[in-house]
């Protein structure tokens, strides 16, 4: 079934996806060239235009998935998707999967056009041009200083911090919808997210309070070491290099409880306006 469901988000998407895609990496093919003509102004603006479209690519379609996902399930075809015999976290399951799948092909696109913005950069500002064995340089000046589990981790992590966001926009879509918002119409979802974000920013100071641990250099080489917010915050300027990583641990648990409360809300709370 969830097979089934994921063609449907393809038909009923691909549409809109494709021109969004399409317009998106055109401004940027047409930023770089901008940006390598070396035509002053125009080339400051074209080079503008083509890490605006970098930028954007991800989110952008993300942000163009949520309104398909409010559309489909809550406005005028949500009572047909609403009504289909199948239990309502597989549909979400499939909704969610799409989105992951489509945010990891915007994050493919958006490495490639960064390479062609990397290119047109370097031609008049003479940093070094992109190409495989630049990669592997860095690649191994990387593993001079950092273990082979933390590159891969971060590797891991630094994926998943694009592909994470619709499980966050998704719930406040559902939640928002719920009957204890009803009276707010469509700024239930938009007062959800945002009590959502202001949640994250102070549920990851607690994770860094709770565990004072970050990334930092210890000698020559990368490793855990010990890094205290509070002392940073009595201080008043920085006083570690390290990078804290106590607020992984509460934004993973965020990431879980939204996830199963849009699940919840799929089967058991849908309340149609």
């Amino acid at each position: 079934m969830t097979t089934t469901l994921l063609k449907h988000e393809w038909l009923r998407t691909r549409g809109a996806l494709g021109m969004y895609f399409a317009i998106t990496v055109l401004v940027g093919l047409f930023g770089s060239l901008l940006g390598a003509s070396g035509w002053s102004v125009l080339s400051v603006l074209g080079l503008l235009l083509a890490f605006l479209a970098v930028f954007v690519l991800v989110p952008g379609v993300q942000l163009l998935l949520v309104a398909d996902y409010w559309r489909s399930g809550y406005g005028r075809t949500g009572y047909f998707t609403q009504s289909i015999p199948v239990r309502g976290a597989t549909i979400f399951r499939a909704k969610l999967l799409w989105a992951v799948l489509v945010s990891l092909a915007a994050v493919v696109l958006t490495a490639l056009l960064g390479w062609v913005v990397w290119w047109a950069v370097a031609i008049n500002s003479g940093v070094t041009s992109p190409s495989v064995a630049v990669i592997g340089d860095i690649m191994a000046d990387l593993a001079e200083i950092a273990p082979a589990w933390m590159i891969v981790a971060g590797a891991i992590l630094m994926l998943a911090s694009f592909l994470v966001w619709p499980i966050y926009y998704y719930f406040a879509v559902s939640v928002g919808h719920e009957n204890r918002f009803a009276g707010m119409g469509a700024a239930g979802p938009i007062v959800v997210f945002v009590v959502l974000y202001v949640g994250m920013q102070v549920a990851s100071l607690l994770g860094m309070v709770a565990i004072p641990l970050g990334i930092g250099m210890e000698g020559d080489r990368l490793g855990l070491v010990s890094f205290n917010v509070l002392d940073e915050m009595t201080v008043g300027t920085a006083t570690s290099e390290a990078m804290p990583i106590g607020f992984l641990a509460t934004m993973g648990l965020i990431l879980v409880f939204c996830a199963w409360r849009t699940v919840r809300s799929w089967n058991h709370k849908v309340a149609l306006r």
